[in-house]
């Protein structure tokens, strides 16, 4: 009984293990099955037809280190780095999408992760809407660095190798193109970054008379600082006739200086080094004394708002603050621009003050142009046509509202020509009320106003040269000679009515 007992469990035991062992022994792969896995390991399937665990791609390395950014290139090279793996189809032709490990080795971006720049990548299926974000890490151009802001242009079609480009009408931004001169696609995986940049046949990737991208028909200097009167500007001379002009500017108020000590200040009449000593003593004392509210109170009132010239005549003192109100006006959104866009470029404000196209921006400163106009058309009615008695014309007045007359005049037409080149949208482009018509008018014509464009550039910047230079000399001194009249009179407690 003892024996009987003992056997039962042992056979137990036996009959489980044999039943293991042929369970075991059937589940060997099919002939099937083993073909595909030699026809597999002679032909590597794509690494996204591979079976993968989610977080092989999908896990977040720290970017923020060296090593960090080589794993997360590392995740993309599993696909890129091969040509065979990165095949896409366009049409009926294949595009590599290869990007290769020797790319970067003398690119700013080595130790820059790809998923920094590609940051939607991360998608099912695996495909870039927005492309590379630039922006993310570097700010726009201001006006010096490139001659203009750039703002309609990715950062691609400049800096990359590849030189076609082309104006995308669906965000009206100008891009790389996807096709070549032959139509045939482009893979655009070129990190490599364009090495003459800095040079002006870089530039004519898109600057050439007959560029379909919307582009002036030639390379131009950037604005002058002297342009800040006007215009938003960065701290460049621009074209030699700038340097010229501000060197003019530079003597003829050296000149009227010159002129104004040649009288006696405070009863000194000789010593020319005793006389602006005694004037800059004058001067600080003022500053710092209770006598500063009463000089900002004309600052204010007599200068800037022009009550003295209201109490003479309302009629005169509309028209001077047309044209005068308008031009400051301008300079002061400028040097703001300036400003902000040096401390914080990326601001709200700075983006808006250097974008010509910003609803903001155009409007103000067609208004401004307007009223400026206005004021010239005003002034060349009061002395050629009405002519009062008490209004004398005289030869230099004449200069002076010519000059600021074509100034204004070729501003204006070089906003409708850049409009027109630019293919600005009309729903953007209606905020430049008196930029907008002129466009229209020229889109009718079918002449390259892009090739033109080069020509009223110029000539309006002479003119601005030459308006910079002629301040100290013609009518225009009286821009430096008032204010320091009413400035003196409060310093010295001789005031003149």
């Amino acid at each position: 009984m003892k024996t009987k007992y003992f056997l039962i469990p042992s056979l137990f035991v036996v009959v489980i293990s044999l039943l293991a062992v042929l369970l075991s022994m059937g589940e060997k792969t099919p002939v099937s099955s083993a073909v595909a896995v030699e026809t597999v390991a002679e032909e590597p399937a794509p690494a996204s037809m591979e079976e993968r665990v989610c977080l092989d791609c999908h896990r977040y390395p720290n970017i923020n280190t060296n090593e960090g950014v080589l794993a997360s290139q590392a995740q993309c090279y599993e696909c890129h780095a091969e040509k065979k793996t990165s095949l896409r189809t366009e049409g009926k032709q294949s595009i590599s999408l290869q990007v290769t490990y020797d790319t970067f080795e003398k690119n700013p971006h080595k130790y820059i992760a790809c998923i920094q720049c590609h940051t939607d990548v991360a998608r099912s299926p695996h495909k870039t809407i927005v492309g590379a974000q630039c922006m993310s890490c570097h700010t726009v151009h201001g006006e010096g660095t490139a001659h203009d802001p750039h703002l309609r242009v990715d950062c691609q079609a400049c800096h990359g190798k590849s030189e076609f480009v082309t104006l995308d009408l669906k965000d009206h931004r100008v891009k790389l193109a996807h096709l070549d001169d032959k139509g045939k696609p482009i893979g655009l995986t070129d990190h490599g970054l364009a090495e003459n940049i800095q040079e002006e046949e870089s530039c004519q990737k898109c600057h050439t008379p007959e560029n379909q991208v919307g582009a002036p028909g030639a390379v131009l200097p950037a604005k002058s600082f002297l342009c800040i009167i006007c215009h938003n500007a960065s701290l460049t001379m621009g074209h030699p006739i700038f340097w010229a002009a501000f060197l003019i500017l530079i003597f003829g108020i050296f000149v009227m200086f010159h002129f104004w000590f040649q009288g006696s200040v405070q009863g000194e009449e000789e010593c020319m080094h005793r006389k602006i000593s005694l004037s800059s003593e004058a001067v600080w004392q003022t500053i710092f004394s209770r006598k500063i509210l009463t000089v900002l109170r004309v600052i204010m009132f007599d200068i800037l708002l022009q009550r003295r010239i209201l109490k003479e005549s309302v009629r005169r003192w509309s028209m001077h603050s047309l044209i005068y109100t308008a031009i400051l006006l301008r300079f002061i959104l400028s040097f703001f621009a300036f400003l902000q866009f040096n401390i914080d470029p990326e601001s709200t404000w700075a983006l808006a003050l250097i974008d010509k196209n910003h609803g903001f921006t155009a409007f103000v400163y067609d208004l401004l142009g307007l009223f400026i106009l206005i004021g010239i058309v005003w002034v060349i009615l009061q002395r050629f046509v009405i002519r009062p008695a008490h209004v004398k014309t005289e030869i230099e007045d004449n200069i002076t509202v010519g000059i600021i007359g074509i100034l204004i005049l070729l501003g204006f037409g070089l906003e409708g020509m850049r409009i027109a080149i630019t293919k600005i949208p009309p729903d953007m482009a209606v905020y430049s009320f008196i930029g907008y018509p002129i466009a229209y008018v020229l889109s009718l014509s079918d002449w390259n106003w892009a090739a033109l464009y080069k020509h009223m550039w110029y000539a309006h910047a002479l003119t601005g040269a030459f308006f910079v230079a002629y301040l100290p000399f013609g009518k225009l001194r009286h821009i430096f000679n008032v204010p320091l009249t009413y400035f003196l009179e409060e310093v010295a407690g001789e005031k003149k009515e």
